[in-house]
């Protein structure tokens, strides 16, 4: 009776590392699979624009997929974008003005993107990269780290003047929603190292078990 004691906790010890280690290895995985199956459902990336312009002067991919990086650009006739902001601030009443924007608003004007689980290569507000004819242009290098829904923002940063006083006011232009889809292979290459770790763990205990009980 005595002897089955040492088993039973050996083979109790024993179990408990690998119902861990199963739960290391397949939670993960699972959620990463899960989240593949509800973005497949659904491959399309929307864009609203936050002031009245031709959302041509974006351009965004039609499907993204996690870890895979994809090009963002932006093509503003800058010229006429601020004649069209100064109008409606001539016109707008007091406190009613668009994005609560004053002043005499310059066509140099710099752009930003932002978006959370997104590495994108150039942080911050950006000068623009060409000036033709008042058109000018911006690019991004746009990488998703996560799959599922995330959402990517635009800003313009502009120069006004008034009172005869320079100032800064960021301005919402756009938002784009993208459904990205999930990538296992090159998830599961990226973690592989933690979990050969995760996976050493539990050899060293049951090794340290057994060199127990063998004693």
């Amino acid at each position: 009776m005595r002897s089955s004691e040492p088993e039973s906790g050996l083979n109790f010890n024993l179990i408990m590392p690998a119902a861990l280690l199963l739960v290391l290895l397949v939670v993960p995985f699972s959620v990463n699979s899960f989240m593949h199956m509800l973005s497949a459902k659904k491959h399309f990336n929307t864009l609203m624009m936050k002031i009245p312009i031709d959302s041509n002067a974006i351009t965004i991919p039609s499907a993204a997929k996690q870890y895979e990086p994809f090009d963002v650009t932006l093509n503003l006739e800058t010229k006429q974008l601020s004649k069209f902001l100064n109008e409606i601030v001539s016109t707008a009443s007091e406190g009613t003005a668009i994005q609560g924007i004053v002043g005499v608003v310059s066509p140099n004007m710099k752009a930003e993107i932002a978006g959370e689980d997104f590495a994108i290569d150039k942080q911050g507000p950006q000068e623009q990269l060409s000036v033709y004819g008042g058109k000018a242009d911006w690019r991004w290098r746009v990488t998703p780290e996560s799959s599922g829904s995330h959402e990517l923002k635009f800003q313009l940063h502009l120069v006004t003047q008034h009172n005869g006083q320079q100032s800064t006011k960021v301005l919402d232009l756009a938002e784009a929603s993208f459904s990205v889809q999930a990538n296992p292979s090159e998830w599961f290459k990226r973690n592989g190292l933690w979990i050969a770790l995760l996976l050493l763990v539990p050899v060293a205990i049951i090794f340290g078990l057994r060199r127990r009980y063998a004693r």
